[in-house]
């Protein structure tokens, strides 16, 4: 729950190991239905990454709770 940050070798993917990894699932009432996210170079610009990853999966979850 919440946005997850992965830097570096924390992805637990080799390929990954030069990048970072910002994500945050998205659900609807009952359960999670995926994750959401961006994969950049380790010094990406963290302060404007997170909250547009975290905004995104909000609003998703907010359109698939509304059509309820």
């Amino acid at each position: 729950k919440g946005v997850q940050i992965f830097i570096g070798e924390e992805s637990g993917y080799e390929v990954l190991d030069e990048c970072t990894v910002v994500t945050s699932t998205y659900r609807d009432d009952f359960r999670t239905l995926g994750v959401l996210g961006v994969i950049g170079p380790t010094r990406m610009e963290y302060e404007r990454v997170i909250p547009i990853v975290d905004l995104t999966a909000k609003m998703l979850s907010a359109a698939l709770n509304s059509r309820n």
